[in-house]
């Protein structure tokens, strides 16, 4: 059976639990219930964990040992910390709702993409909500939000502490997943919002997906970055999903850039690369299906295709699927190489043509960062430059300044444009 930990006593007494990657890029969460995570072990000893697993890994490891008796739970990740103490476009909150006898606890973190808050800046943060679950008790706690794995390990630790019969993880990548549930056999099973639950956290009434997709090497992951930064200083709420299930943009790689040598960070991203599979492509689709049950906006960073192929394969056979579930196409092309029209041959057998809602053309990475649009006809039209990846980590602040203008013309022309796909097929 695949396994997806391994656990060490290491010489000084704590005991290592390192979170091993799987060969299909993400785990399900049902592996946690088909191999168990053993900790009979821990009582009284320091627990360590590590390793390429989700945040609800991270949580569900943090939980069982706990309740084990783990005297203390620590991370280590390759991370590197942040340093800013500013916590504008950060954000947490804890609602309670349900009846007393089945009452709930929805925990949501948003931890600032850029620049990265610094450990004081995150505690004084999550610190007040964590006393107040302490203090409420309840019988159930959800977890959500874009945060490091640590917090949400000192979530489900203090869970644990205080008397939390479920926990559960709610994400756009896997939906509602139970990761500790000491007195049943609920443990990886995803789960439907219980009532108490769509009390704290309604249902989108239109959810909406809206993708980035081109060539290689154009940026894509950056603008969807910019993209997302713009829809949440507008107060919209939404997240962004990596769908490349080969070589997603990871974290861990962004945070190396600047701080190693660009081929070492590139060769360590090659490492972590996975062929493609079916399995792969239909995961991502049900991830963004998910989606839609919880976000108003998903962004999606699509795959760029096969260009090792003659002729390259813009949709390689199965990934159409993951197109289908967007409901309109920011294109990017390359300056001096436009690539609309094989993109719109390829979109067409699939009868995903109609869905391309705006053409960019993007020039110049390492210049100040602009974006320019116009409407031309049925589409939108324009510009972009700067969208060298560094500038995710170095200058996001500014990068996401200098595309306000452009996204002020482009976001709501986006939403409308996906607001009539049915109507247009």
């Amino acid at each position: 059976m695949s396994t997806w930990h391994n656990l060490t006593l290491q010489d000084d007494g704590t005991v290592l639990v390192e979170l091993l990657p799987s060969t299909d890029r993400f785990w399900p969460p049902e592996i946690i219930r088909d191999s168990p995570l053993c900790v009979s072990d821990v009582s009284g000893r320091t627990v360590v964990l590590t390793g390429a697993g989700s945040v609800w890994m991270y949580a569900h490891a943090a939980a069982v040992a706990r309740a084990a008796g783990a005297s203390e739970i620590q991370v280590r990740t390759p991370y590197q910390q942040g340093t800013s103490n500013d916590l504008e476009g950060s954000e947490s909150l804890l609602i309670l709702a349900g009846r007393p006898e089945d009452r709930g606890v929805l925990l949501s973190v948003r931890l600032r993409t850029s620049p990265a808050l610094s450990p004081t800046a995150i505690n004084q943060l999550i610190e007040p909500r964590l006393e107040e679950l302490s203090r409420l008790r309840p019988h159930e706690l959800a977890l959500t939000g874009r945060a490091s794995a640590e917090v949400y390990v000192r979530a489900a630790r203090t869970a644990v502490d205080s008397g939390v019969k479920k926990i559960t993880c709610w994400s756009a990548r896997d939906g509602l997943v139970v990761i500790f549930d000491p007195e049943g056999n609920q443990i990886g099973h995803r789960v439907n919002r219980p009532d108490w639950m769509a009390q704290a956290m309604p249902r989108p009434v239109w959810p909406l997906v809206i993708g980035v997709a081109g060539d290689p090497n154009l940026g894509k992951s950056v603008f969807s970055s910019a993209l997302d930064w713009y829809r949440e200083r507008i107060g919209c709420d939404g997240w962004k999903l990596d769908c490349d299930g080969q070589a997603p943009t990871s974290p861990w790689y962004l945070s190396l850039v600047g701080r190693v040598p660009e081929s070492k960070a590139e060769q360590l991203r090659k490492e972590h690369k996975r062929p493609w599979t079916p399995e792969m492509e239909m995961s991502i689709v049900e991830q963004l299906r998910k989606a839609r049950d919880v976000f108003s906006v998903l962004i999606a960073d699509l795959p760029g295709g096969d260009h090792r192929a003659i002729p390259p394969q813009r949709i390689p056979k199965g990934r159409e699927r993951i197109f289908a579930e967007v409901d309109a196409l920011v294109l990017l092309e390359r300056v001096g190489a436009p690539s609309e029209a094989e993109w719109f041959e390829s979109l067409r057998p699939h009868g995903l043509h109609g869905r391309i809602a705006a053409v960019l053309v993007s020039r110049d990475p390492q210049s100040a960062p602009s974006l320019s649009v116009r409407k031309d006809g049925n589409l939108w039209r324009g510009e972009v430059t700067g969208l060298e990846r560094s500038r995710l980590t170095k200058e996001a602040k500014e990068l996401a300044e200098a595309f306000k203008p452009g996204f002020d013309q482009l976001w709501p022309a986006l939403l409308e444009f996906a607001r009539q796909r049915p109507a247009r097929h």
